[in-house]
């Protein structure tokens, strides 16, 4: 049964993986840059293999989730919301049931990570990294190294948006005070691309980070502004390391089975790079089948990946 014609519920099950289609690449003229850093290896060098099927296993509570968090406990997950209330549900991965749930001084959050009692959020758009108590009082605000205004490419893959029908129609849409035309070349001004009022005294707006990871003193985060991730000493907020991605939205990632590889995705892309975590250098793409949910978190759990689409509905396939 494919997407177009399911009715999604627990463990509904999208057709398996299509052919993987090459990246996308526009038409540059001669001597425009290369749609690649000249530095590294072209990324259409990466080795492609195909997802496996994807099954849709159920609802989240809230319907905007766009980060997934592993608990200390290996049985359940975090699941972080970006609509208005910014709520976090503590949930039972094989049933998806709340546990328990707070709320996050943030705007528009896209990423999670627990920090022994103590818990790190992205809030994407303020553009700050959030540190809070796992009842959601704030510790401090941090400044998000790499954020601004996404930058749009010649070469960008259109974006994808999800397939899946809200898991619940009824409730409201938003993720509340976030400001307008603040991504990408239109400014909200009703000019042409990336113009802005000859009044303006500042830069429109920008974003922060989307997922984050802990590795001992140190937090690794997507930001999609600077197109990289980046390794930051949370003690000192100086940076380590900055790894170039191929996409222009980099979202959910997640520790391989071990502490020597990570996997990033793309939702446009709408596929996973395992990286060495030592140096973030590719070595493999895995790319999800056309019709399949939008990857917003994302989290390894045994032989799955979990993600969110944030439709309101968590999904896993075999990686």
């Amino acid at each position: 049964m494919t997407l177009g014609t399911m009715r999604p519920g627990r463990r509904s099950i999208l057709a398996a993986a299509a052919a993987a289609p090459a990246l996308a690449a526009g038409t540059l003229a001669s001597k425009a840059q290369p749609a690649h850093p000249a530095c590294l290896p072209g990324w259409s060098a990466i080795p492609v293999r195909n997802a496996g099927r994807i099954d849709i296993l159920y609802k989240t509570k809230y319907g905007q989730p766009n980060g997934l968090a592993m608990a200390q406990n290996p049985e359940q997950m975090w699941v972080l919301d970006q609509g208005a209330d910014h709520k976090i549900c503590l949930i039972d991965i094989r049933s998806g049931n709340t546990l328990r749930e707070f709320q996050a001084d943030v705007v528009g959050p896209s990423g999670l990570v627990q920090d022994g009692q103590t818990m790190w959020i992205t809030s994407t758009h303020n553009s700050l990294i959030v540190h809070c108590d796992l009842n959601g009082k704030t510790i401090a605000k941090y400044v998000t190294p790499g954020a601004g205004r996404i930058y749009e490419r010649e070469d960008d893959p259109p974006a994808r948006s999800s397939p899946l029908k809200p898991a619940w129609p009824d409730k409201p849409r938003g993720i509340g005070p976030a400001m307008t035309g603040n991504v990408g070349n239109n400014t909200g001004k009703g000019l042409p691309p990336g113009q802005l009022p000859l009044s303006a005294e500042e830069g429109s707006g920008g974003t922060g980070a989307h997922a984050i990871l802990l590795d001992g003193d140190y937090l690794i985060y997507a930001c999609p502004p600077a197109r990289a991730i980046f390794t930051l000493n949370k003690k000192s907020w100086k940076v380590k390391a900055c790894w170039p991605v191929p996409g222009n939205r980099t979202h959910g990632m997640s520790w391989g089975k071990d502490r020597g590889t990570i996997w990033s995705s793309d939702s446009n892309l709408n596929c996973f790079f395992r990286h060495d975590a030592k140096t973030g250098n590719i070595h493999e793409r895995v790319q999800l089948p056309s019709d399949s949910p939008v990857i917003h978190g994302a989290k390894l759990v045994g032989d799955h990946m979990y993600i969110c689409d944030d439709m309101g509905w968590i999904a896993r396939f075999a990686i």
